[in-house]
């Protein structure tokens, strides 16, 4: 049986709403029904009292309401779609550092030191693109780990392993970047591995 979440909502003002509306669901469906076509942020938690102590704090993604963990040292890549604005990249250190600034042009990332993908592409697209952003940037500074937690990215598409039936030209033609870029960087001892999207300290997005 999986352990019982809390889903915590806060819904954006806007017309025919009542402004900052909030609240705490029991089940998925609930959040999902209350949420889906509207400008709203929603997370899930372990605990009631996580939930409304992110509600409290504003009910801002960078706000983290988790466990503190001792990460490894290393480059952390996600990508989210939390704010509503479109696909988002993070790139960070262990302790939550952005470091997207010391690969991209400042033109190129937000106020929250993220960069905003200005095409319509998926999440999945963002998260290839960050661990993209990680290998670059595990390369230049000789960093030798890089984690993220999608398993989709991390086992299969940063291999070469995609199918190239169903996937737009573009998500094809950055999978064959990556994986060259990881072959790269396992050839000098470098290494990917996946962290839960609980600690991930780049994360951006709203895990169920």
């Amino acid at each position: 049986m999986k352990d019982k979440k809390y889903y915590a909502y806060f819904l954006l003002g806007k017309e025919g709403l009542p402004a900052n509306r909030r609240g705490i669901c029991e089940s998925w469906v609930e959040c999902e029904n209350l949420v889906k076509g509207k400008d709203a942020r929603y997370r899930g938690f372990k605990t009631r009292g996580e939930a409304q102590a992110w509600l409290d704090a504003g009910a801002q993604y960078e706000v983290k309401q988790k466990p503190k963990k001792k990460l490894t040292a290393g480059i952390y890549f996600d990508a989210g779609t939390g704010r509503g604005e479109g696909v988002e990249v993070s790139v960070t250190d262990s302790k939550g550092n952005d470091l997207l600034k010391d690969i991209l042009p400042k033109k190129l990332l937000n106020i929250h030191g993220k960069h905003l993908i200005k095409e319509n592409v998926t999440n999945n697209y963002g998260e290839l693109l960050a661990c993209k952003y990680a290998l670059e940037l595990a390369l230049r500074q000789k960093t030798k780990k890089v984690f993220g937690d999608s398993k989709l990215v991390i086992d299969f598409w940063s291999k070469g392993i995609i199918n190239r039936k169903l996937m737009p030209k573009k998500t094809i033609e950055l999978a064959e970047e990556v994986t060259d870029l990881r072959e790269q960087f396992e050839n000098i001892g470098g290494k990917v591995g996946r962290v839960s999207g609980d600690h991930n300290p780049a994360d951006l997005g709203f895990h169920r």
